[in-house]
């Protein structure tokens, strides 16, 4: 199936599975119907064949009672014994209803009373029914004897009997429930309930064999599938036997409609199998399909690619899992930008640097001795002088630039390789502290909020007091007029961060992008270099930490400084306790 699309296979494996599924199921469920036809047909011949044997053994019984009855009527036994046939036969019917044949035999066998019968081997039978032609006419005869005595001498017996004929066949068929009968005697149909075509069949039939063998056989007559139940009865002399035959082509008929009902079920099952099998191969092929979309789009660097929708199946997961992958080859993608972006911030602070040192050692030197000269003047001049304002101005500007090469060399140089556990809250009262003068003088109150368990960081003690020292500057420019310093410390998930929060006039919303830039500010004067932010991101992010700034909802503006844990490495001389707290 190379070369195959998915959906096409899945179609393809779902037909066929169907098929292989629904026609073998067509072919048994048609062969159970016509088996449970023949399994409810042999039942009922079953139940037709013992109803039939109890209802002749019934007849058994009820004509040996009769023919003792009659053996034991008083005057019976002196008639045989003196030959008095007349009276002796009138006797016999007046006890025997008209439609039973009655006999009596003498002792030497000799018929004197009723049909003489071809053969006399009942004599002396008490048990059982017996079967025997009449002489001449060969009709058969079914009957049950009883021996007479008189004294304790044997004198003869006297049977009682039924002809069998249509009636009785008749009867048998009532008793089995409408099987048709064939009562068979000796190796001949004697009478029957068939039609002639079954009559005919029968005669061509090794009957005794057939009475013989018994049990159930399938035979079809005239194209017409027939049930037969061949059972030997309990008889003694010519022996005899019955043979059930039960039509089952009507059964047959209904189910093959049955069978036709459930081909054209079947019929209808495989194609909405069908139906199913393109349903089900578009809901796999279609999500592959999104799948490999998506990778196509991946390789091109596009990480917003649409994928399938969620779901708890395979293709679900598969999807699910491929979205992780996704999100983490496009983390691991913007943290190699931010590393890129990071080493060329880094070559640009090392180029600056450079040129600092170079300009500093250049620029510095000069400063100095103007200002050295400056302060001569100061001194020499008179104070009254109008031009002593221009000296004033002069001296001014050459401290502001002073402080700018200064900064640029903070900036410029490299943060020490012996970083050391530190506890914020400590670093925080310790920057507090030296800006109390500063503080008092503007009017400006300081408020803590210090976590008590604060962990500790790893971090430059010297570079991070600088960071502090800065917010802590701007935020008293940010009130002139005086406000509350809100400083807060806590502990997240594997960082501590610190907040400083005046309650100034805050930063407009359009400076917010661009206030961590180098040389952007919106200060005047000497504090408005716009160094001391660009310098404090810069610690910050060497720290591999974040500084951001937001707006608070009650004004003024909020510094956030996020350091994590333990990132960098710590002094030989210095062992960190990553679970120690610190309290203030």
């Amino acid at each position: 199936m190379k070369g195959i699309s998915v959906r096409l296979k899945v179609f393809l494996l779902f037909s066929v599975g169907t098929l292989l599924t629904v026609l073998p199921a067509l072919a048994l469920i048609a062969r159970a119907v016509e088996e449970r036809v023949y399994e409810r047909a042999t039942g009922e011949l079953v139940a037709a064949n013992e109803a039939l044997r109890a209802y002749w053994r019934v007849q058994d019984d009820a004509l040996l009672e009769t023919a003792r009855r009659v053996a034991l009527e008083r005057g019976i036994a002196d008639n045989l014994q003196s030959g008095d046939t007349v009276t002796l036969r009138r006797t016999l019917r007046r006890y025997v209803v008209p439609r039973l044949e009655v006999f009596a035999i003498d002792s030497t066998g000799m018929s004197v009373a009723g049909p003489a019968l071809e053969t006399s081997t009942m004599l002396g039978t008490q048990e059982g029914s017996i079967v025997a032609f009449t002489e001449g006419t060969r009709v058969p005869i079914r009957l049950s004897v009883w021996p007479v005595w008189t004294d304790s001498v044997y004198v003869g017996i006297v049977g009682v009997g039924s002809r069998l004929d249509e009636t009785i066949v008749r009867e048998l068929k009532d008793v089995t429930g409408g099987a048709e009968v064939a009562l068979v005697v000796g190796d001949s149909v004697l009478t029957t309930t068939l039609p002639d075509s079954l009559v005919s069949v029968l005669g061509s039939m090794e009957l005794p064999a057939v009475i013989e063998r018994g049990g159930i056989w399938r035979r079809v007559v005239e194209r017409l599938p027939y049930l037969y139940y061949s059972s030997g009865l309990p008889v003694r002399g010519t022996g005899a036997g019955i043979l059930l035959l039960r039509p089952v082509a009507q059964e047959l008929r209904l189910a093959q409609s049955v069978r036709s009902s459930v081909l054209g079920i079947g019929v209808t099952a495989l194609l909405v199998g069908l139906g199913l099998a393109f349903f089900v191969a578009r809901i796999v092929a279609r999500p592959a399909q999104s799948l490999a979309s998506a990778a196509t789009e991946l390789a091109r660097g596009n990480y917003d690619a649409p994928l399938p929708r969620a779901s708890s199946d395979e293709v679900g997961q598969l999807t699910h899992a491929f979205g992780e992958m996704r999100s983490a080859i496009a983390e691991r993608e913007e943290r190699l930008r931010s590393a890129q972006a990071e080493l060329i911030h880094r070559e640009k602070l090392a180029a600056m640097g450079r040129l600092v040192a170079q300009l500093s050692h250049e620029i510095n030197n000069p400063i100095y001795n103007i200002q050295n000269c400056l302060e001569v003047l100061d001194r020499r001049s008179d104070p009254s002088d109008p031009n002593h304002e221009f000296l004033t101005l002069a001296r001014e500007e050459l401290q502001r630039m002073a402080q700018l090469t200064r900064q640029l060399l903070d900036q410029s140089r490299p943060l020490s390789d012996a970083a050391t556990p530190i506890n914020m809250n400590q670093l925080v009262q310790r920057v507090v502290t030296l800006a109390a003068g500063e503080l008092a003088e503007n009017g400006i109150d300081v408020e803590y909020h210090l976590a008590p368990d604060l962990p500790v960081v790893v971090a430059h003690s010297d570079a991070m007091q600088q960071v502090l020292i800065n917010l802590v500057d701007n935020a008293v420019d940010a009130m002139p007029d005086g406000g509350t310093l809100h400083i807060r410390t806590r502990a997240e998930a594997g960082a501590v961060e610190a907040v400083i929060e005046d309650t100034g006039t805050g930063i407009p919303a359009e400076h917010l992008p661009r206030i961590f830039e180098a040389f952007y500010t919106t200060k005047p004067g000497i504090r408005g270099v716009g160094i001391g932010l660009f310098v404090s991101e810069g610690i910050v992010r060497g720290h591999q930490g974040e500084l951001r700034v937001e707006n608070g909802p009650d004004g003024g503006a909020r510094f956030v400084i996020r350091l994590p844990r333990e990132i960098l490495t710590v002094g030989p001389e210095t062992a960190v306790d990553a679970d120690r707290k610190w309290t203030t």
